[in-house]
């Protein structure tokens, strides 16, 4: 990116604000990016990106995409961005990913910084599952006469 504002720091929590590393697919926790701007930037947009270690991205999610403007921001501003969420993973090792764009005035996506694989986590669980993500299911079976 062109550093207009950097990723200077992120991690992945649970609700208590303790560290992890290896995430209960069934658990919410809280993923983390801080960043610093070393210009004004309006809006930037906040991102969060799960990999496989293919390098296939399985999952994310942006300010953008929530609907989640967060206004102005000048050099020298330091703002903690925040995706509070399960991670309904097969059990795997991923790569989680943070970045800070923006849409600039000629309406193109500008990139002011990405980490790419910043964070490995493991996800585990305590109930298997069929392919890439969990199904939070409610299953029934009753007899019928």
């Amino acid at each position: 990116g062109n550093l207009r504002a950097e990723v200077i720091d992120y991690g992945i929590f649970d609700e208590n604000n303790n560290y992890l590393n290896v995430i209960d697919n069934e658990k919410t926790v809280v993923l983390k990016s801080k960043v610093k701007f070393n210009d004004e930037v309006d809006n930037p947009i906040f991102t969060m990106t799960v990999k496989d270690f293919q390098g296939n991205d399985i999952a994310g999610t942006n300010s953008m995409i929530e609907k989640v403007y967060p206004g102005k921001f000048h050099k020298g501003d330091i703002v903690e961005a925040e995706f509070k969420q399960k991670l309904p993973l097969a059990p795997n090792k991923y790569t989680l990913s943070f970045s800070c764009t923006h849409i600039n005035a000629n309406g193109e996506l500008e990139v002011l910084n990405r980490k790419y694989e910043a964070l490995l986590i493991e996800i585990v669980a305590t109930k298997d599952n069929v392919g890439l993500v969990r199904l939070d299911t409610e299953m029934k079976v009753k007899k019928v006469d």
